[in-house]
Parts: structure tokens; C-alpha cells; sequence
């Protein structure tokens, strides 16, 4: 029963599950140490059936990687902006599914196709929505108004990204369970 107790509260997590859009990003500029708090803070739930020791989701040295890599900018004065914040947000979850390069190609392709801001929450209603489709299915009531929903062309690797992820994070947990499942059926 601990495994079916797991999936009910990370599916009524998800269900109320509400991430901040670039707009509620915190305004002021951050340090590392803030910056660390406040992501892993904003992303637990969605990573919590995974991390059951509760370990940092995001590193300092997981967030020196993307600005080394040019995933995204450096600081100014070792301090972090809103859309520093917003893009390791986004680099953090779609890296589960693809490289970094790929990554950072989209990223690139979508923010200049509609802008930054515009693409951070696109990006957000993608998985919160995806997100939602796989706690449905978890709950043996699949909704595929999600995976129906048409897309353009520029926003469908955004979509298949955002349902690989929730695809990848729940076949990981259900597959280290399966041993607890059977014992439990």
C-alpha cells in the first residue's frame, strides 16, 4: 500500500499544482544560495516520487555547468535575474529528456519564435498540462485532451518534451517499484 499512498499524494500534488509564470519570478536579483532555494523549492513536487531523500534537485555546480556551456547567461555580480531563474527552471526538467545541445536549441528556436517570457510559460502550461494528463492516467481516468490538443509546428517539440518528461519520470518510479507493486497486488 506505501506505493499506492505515494501515487495518491503526488497526484493530488500535481492536480493543485500551480508553477509561477515568468511574471511571478521573483523581481529582485538573487543570489546562488537564493536562486537554489527558490527552484528547488518551485520544482520538489513534480520531482518528489523520485526523491525520496529529499536531495537537492538543482546544484550549485549543476547551474555553473549551464552558464559554462552557454545554456544560458552569466551572472551580473553573482546575482541572478528573473530569466536566469527561468531558464534553469526549464534546462532542469527538459534535460531528463534530451541533451543539453538539444536543449539549448530549443530554447534558443522557441525564445526567438515568441520571445522569452512568452516561451518560459508556454513551456510551464505545457508540463503543468502533461503533468496533469499523467496524474489522470495514474489515477485510471486518462484525460487525452492534452495529447489531442493540436499545436503549431514551432511548439510541438515543446509539447513531446513536456510529455516525455512525465513519461520518463513516472516509468522510473513505477519501474524501481514494480518489485513493492506485485507484493502489494
Amino acid at each position: 500500500m506505501l506505493v499506492e499512498t505515494e501515487i495518491k499524494a503526488w497526484v493530488d500534488k500535481i492536480k493543485t499544482l500551480h508553477l509561477p509564470r515568468y511574471d511571478e519570478l521573483p523581481e529582485l536579483e538573487l543570489y546562488l544560495e537564493q536562486v537554489l532555494i527558490y527552484v528547488n523549492n518551485t520544482i520538489f513536487d513534480i520531482f518528489s516520487l523520485n526523491n525520496h531523500q529529499n536531495e537537492e534537485i538543482v546544484t550549485p555546480s549543476m547551474i555553473n555547468n549551464y552558464v559554462k556551456n552557454k545554456l544560458m547567461a552569466p551572472p551580473n555580480k553573482k546575482k541572478y535575474r528573473r530569466s536566469h531563474i527561468a531558464c534553469i527552471i526549464a534546462i532542469t526538467i527538459l534535460k531528463q529528456v534530451g541533451s543539453l545541445t538539444d536543449v539549448s536549441n530549443g530554447i534558443m528556436s522557441l525564445t526567438n519564435a515568441i520571445g522569452g517570457s512568452e516561451a518560459y510559460n508556454t513551456f510551464i502550461d505545457f508540463l503543468e498540462s502533461a503533468l496533469r494528463a499523467s496524474a489522470s492516467e495514474l489515477n485510471n481516468k486518462p484525460d487525452p485532451n492534452y495529447y489531442l490538443r493540436p499545436v503549431t509546428l514551432d511548439l510541438l517539440p515543446l509539447k513531446k518534451a513536456t510529455i516525455a518528461f512525465t513519461s520518463v519520470l513516472l516509468s522510473r518510479y513505477l519501474l524501481s517499484k514494480q518489485t513493492q507493486i506485485k507484493k502489494e497486488i
